[in-house]
Parts: structure tokens; sequence; C-alpha cells
């Protein structure tokens, strides 16, 4: 194998690496030599070829028998071919006089007009062909990498539904044109089957500015006083004057609020983590995110996405700065996507954050660029979530007698712990958020039926390489253990995280489950990565690693008495397309009351 075809063989591997099985920021640094190494030599090897090819056949026009420098060719003189029966030896790069030469036998000339045809089908079809495959191959990696700086947004509209409570509802607006903006809602009812009743008159929630350039035109309100356990219809309408009206309609969202806090309720919602768009890679104009559109086959009856992190990949395959424009293209980028804005305007999202968001397995607190990145994620997610304490990103709500924490796991940790380290203060969560939340714990365990904590970071020690031992819980077994010795106290609690784009429902030794769903959309590792199931006192219920889009169903009901039910379903599209479950599980629940 010739220098060229190591070349290009590295090239070809890097950028199919890069499109298809993980979008490495090293693979694509490697690609951006190996391109230009395998592209400036199978060039050359064209051109030198096509020297050659050119020079025989004007060799043969003036009937000369030429002999190249190979040892696999044959050099064959006749007699008549040269001045005075000499054979000369002639390279094809030689400065040749020409005139000195008589006509080739006949034969002879047929020999070179054949091997100079074949010369050029070789060149034709193998060099050729191979040249195409590195340009495409290369403007593809191209496309992938800077398709955020070639198409920023800018003009990106948002409208949707934030978290919704059971009598008000965030809504979330991306809107850079200007001129004031109304916003007019009405009930379509509460029962069963929703129909938009005509006599039903459209109320307004008043008149308020557009978002400035300062927030990237973004903006979270919130419409109050509304029912529970009712559907609406909200339309967000301009009144900037135009030709044809004095407003104009923008968009309209629908959702339904929550029951009445302490309620038996019945309560389904999707779970998961992890996004890029278009990976895998597909040459298109309109780059989308297929984890996002499997969930919309199952959209009518959700409730709301529980987003556990990584909504962006800020350095992923190449970190393109620091500033707070450059996380805020990223959002930018996800949003535009057809099955995000259909999504999202049909199903209310609430959010926690994870290390991409920022930078890779972060740990070292408000230090730069948290402040840029944090700045960003509020502006597209954080503000649309559950009220938080002032100034920082963790958060709980209710549903109806279901009640969630979500953990902020990024922002507070500590180092992590060394193997074999005793009385540790390492720490994910905090001093002031383990406190909340423990107080959370104490409130719940006697008014919720069933309770969700959410972790962006698995809990569970099956999976045990280097990088998990850092980034996820089992790098804080102090922490961790204090936990569960409270969990195991609390009847129907299940911890929900994503993050290792692998799947594992795992019994803790708490007796608690977590279901560890991921990725919606982004690479898996097909050849690293360590799972071991049960290990320290865990009992695995299922694990699964293949699948470019995993995500969960949680379908929850406390209608049911003191014992509720809840469902586990796991979708991937490697299984029935995704439109059935890949695996289901009905957790064995227990009396809260």
């Amino acid at each position: 194998m010739n220098i060229v075809n190591v070349a290009s063989a590295l090239h070809l591997l890097f950028s199919a690496s890069l499109l298809w099985v993980i979008p490495s920021q090293l693979l694509f640094l490697a690609d951006m030599v190996a391109f230009p190494v395998s592209l400036f030599l199978l060039v050359r090897e064209i051109a030198s070829k096509w020297s050659l090819a050119t020079a025989v056949e004007r060799l043969r026009r003036h009937s000369i028998e030429i002999c190249i420098d190979d040892p696999q060719s044959e050099c064959s003189s006749r007699e008549g071919s040269i001045s005075g029966g000499a054979t000369r030896r002639i390279k094809h790069h030689e400065h040749l006089d020409l005139s000195q030469y008589k006509p080739l036998p006949e034969k002879a000339a047929v020999l070179l007009t054949k091997a100079s045809r074949d010369g050029h089908k070789r060149l034709s079809l193998s060099n050729a062909l191979l040249l195409l495959v590195h340009l495409v191959l290369f403007a593809m990696v191209l496309d992938f990498v800077y398709r955020p700086l070639l198409a920023p947004g800018l003009d990106l509209f948002v409208f949707r539904p934030g978290h919704v409570s059971h009598d008000s509802a965030k809504l979330h607006i991306r809107y850079p044109d200007g001129g004031q903006l109304e916003l007019r809602y009405k009930e379509l009812g509460n029962g069963p089957d929703w129909t938009q009743a005509p006599n039903v008159p459209w109320e307004s929630a008043g008149v308020f500015e557009p978002p400035t350039n300062a927030t990237d035109f973004t903006m979270t309100t919130a419409l109050m006083n509304l029912r529970p356990s009712t559907k609406y219809i909200v339309g967000l309408h301009c009144r900037q004057p135009t030709l044809y009206a004095q407003t104009a309609l923008l968009g309209s969202v629908e959702f339904k609020t929550a029951p009445i806090p302490g309620h038996p309720a019945h309560l389904r919602f999707a779970t998961g983590s992890c996004i890029k768009p278009n990976f895998p890679y597909r040459p298109t104009l309109s780059p989308d995110i297929r984890g996002f559109a499997s969930i919309l086959d199952h959209s009518d009856d959700l409730d709301m996405v529980v987003f556990l992190g990584d909504f962006i990949y800020a350095d992923l395959p190449l970190y393109f700065g620091s500033s707070v424009e450059d996380y805020r293209r990223l959002y930018r980028q996800v949003y535009r996507t057809q099955s995000a804005r259909r999504l999202m305007r049909k199903v209310p999202m609430v959010h926690v954050y994870d290390d991409h968001e920022i930078m890779n397995n972060w740990h070292a607190g408000d230090a730069p660029p948290m402040g840029s990145a944090l700045a960003a994620y509020n502006e597209y997610n954080g503000l649309a979530n559950p009220p938080s304490p002032p100034n920082h990103a963790y958060y709980n709500f209710t549903y109806g007698d279901i009640a969630f924490y979500a953990w902020d796991t990024r922002r507070y940790r500590s180092h992590w712990e060394t193997e074999g380290s005793i009385g540790s203060r390492a720490t994910m969560l905090g001093k002031e958020q383990k406190a909340q939340f423990i107080q959370w714990l104490t409130t719940v365990n006697h008014t919720a039926a069933v309770k969700f904590v959410i972790s962006s970071v698995p809990l569970t020690s099956g999976w045990s390489n280097v990088d998990s031992s850092q980034d996820t819980w089992r790098g804080y077994p102090t922490e961790r253990a204090e936990i569960l010795e409270l969990t195991k106290y609390v009847p129907n609690l299940f911890f929900l995280s994503g993050d290792r784009h692998e799947m594992a429902a795992v019994e803790l030794p708490s007796g608690n489950i977590e279901f560890s769903t991921s990725p919606i959309s982004q690479f898996t590792f097909p050849l690293i990565g360590q799972f071991r199931p049960n290990v320290a006192g865990e009992t695995t219920l299922h694990h699964r690693r293949a699948g470019h889009v995993k995500y969960g169903i949680l379908d929850v009901d406390t209608r049911t008495g003191s014992v509720p039910r809840v469902t586990y379903s796991l979708f991937t599209t490697d299984v029935h397309q995704g439109k059935q479950p890949a695996w289901v599980y009905e957790a064995k629940c227990s009396s809260w009351r």
C-alpha cells in the first residue's frame, strides 16, 4: 500500500467516524490534517499519471518506441524504429527531439495506443472517483461542524410553553422583529374530548414590549389565574399594524394545566437527555433531531417532557468560543429544527443542564465560561422552568400528588473523591442545595404518592470507566450514600438521569429505582464504555447500549388508591422504529399514606 492509499484511508476513516460514529473534536482536528495531505498526494498522482499518458500519446503520434522505467514493463525494439538500429530508453518527462526518429511498425503503434487508452481509463474510473469521494466527505464535515456559523438562525421565532402548573403557565418567546406583543387565550374545555367552543371568548393577558438584543430577543412571560385540569389555547399577536390588519397572529400553542396540588392525578411524560442536530449526519438543507421526531409519534397524550441535560454540545465537534453568543448560536440551531419546533409547541418541556451546555466534565463552579453558558441556558431553557431560588437552577414542582425535585449537579460540585479516601467532603450538590433537598424529602414523604428526583448524571455505580468515575455520582460515593440512606425511607421515589448515552434501569442499594436514559439523539459507544450489572448491592433490571435514539415514557397513575401505578417504557428507533416500546417495566409501588 503506497502513501497515497494510506493518506486516503485515514481521511475516509476520520471523516466517516466524525459524521456517523462520534462527533469528536479530536477526529475533526485529525481530519483537518488528513484531508489536505491526502488531497495533495492524490492530485499529485493524478497529475503524474496524466502527464505520463499524455507523453505516451505524444510519442505514439510521432512513431517512437518507448520503454517506461518500470520493472514490470518490457522494452521491445523493432527494426527500423530508431535510426542506426539502436534502442533508446526514454523517460516520460524528458525533452525529446522527435525529428530523428522513424515511424514505428503498425503492431507497436497499436500496442502504444491501447496502453495510452488504458491509462486514461484507470485515471477516470479510480483516481477521479476517489478524489470526488474525498471532496464530498470533506464538504459534509464542514457542513456538520460549521452549520451553526453558516446558518446562525438570527431570524428564529420561538413560542412554546414551559412549566405549566395548576393555575399558571410559563411561555417562552423569541421574537426579533419588533412591535408590541399581546397574548390572547381561551379555554378549550376540561373533558376527555377537547373541543374549541365557539362561544368562549378570547381573553387578553395584556400588551407588552418585545424582547431586545440584550437577551438575544428572548423572554419568558406567564399566564396567571388559570383553572386546574383545563386545556387552553394561547395566541401570540404582534400589534404592529400591517397593510391588511391592525394585529398579526405570530403563533399559537395548546397545553393542559396540572391538577390541584395534592389531588390524585394521571401523568404521562417523556424523559431523556443528549441531542445533536443532524447526527448521524445526513446531507440536508434542514437538519433535524431524530429523537424529537420519534417522541412526536407519542405526543398526543404526553403532558410534558423532562429534559435531563446536554441540550447543546458546546464542545463537540468544535468549541467555537466562550462568549454568550457562541452558546446562544447553538441553542438557536436546536430550536430551528423542524421536530424541535413541532414538539415544543405541542408539549411543555422543562430542563436541567449538564456539562456539555458548558464544557465536558465541568466541575469548576462559576469559573469562566460558566457565566456565558448559564446566561444562554437561562434565556432559552432555564427561565421557562418551574420557579427556583434566586440565582439558582435547581427547583421542585408538583403535578397533583406527584412531586419532582430537579438537581443542579454541575455548579456546586467540588473535585471528585479519590479511590480509597476516608471521610471525604466531596460534594456534587453543595451545602445549600442539599439542605433544601432534604427539607423537600421531609415534606413530600407524606404529601405525594410518587416522587421523582431528576439528576443529569446517574447514581448507579454500573458505569465504571475513568470518565464515569469522575463525572457521575460514582465519583462522590460519600454524598451518594448519605442521600440514599435518606431516600430508602421515602416510598415510591424514583431517580431519573441521563448522560451516559446508554440506558440502564437499576434498583439501587436503597431500594429506589433509577431510570437512566440517553441519548435522545446522539452517538453511542460501540466499542468502549463499561457497564457492569449487579455491582455494589445494586440490581440491574435492564441495560441497553445500542441506539442513537433512546428515551423513556413514564405513565404515573395515583387515582388507584393508596398504591399508585408507575410504568416505564423504553423506546428506541432500533426496535419497531420507535413506534412500540423496546422494554416495559411496571414498578412495585407501596402504600404511601
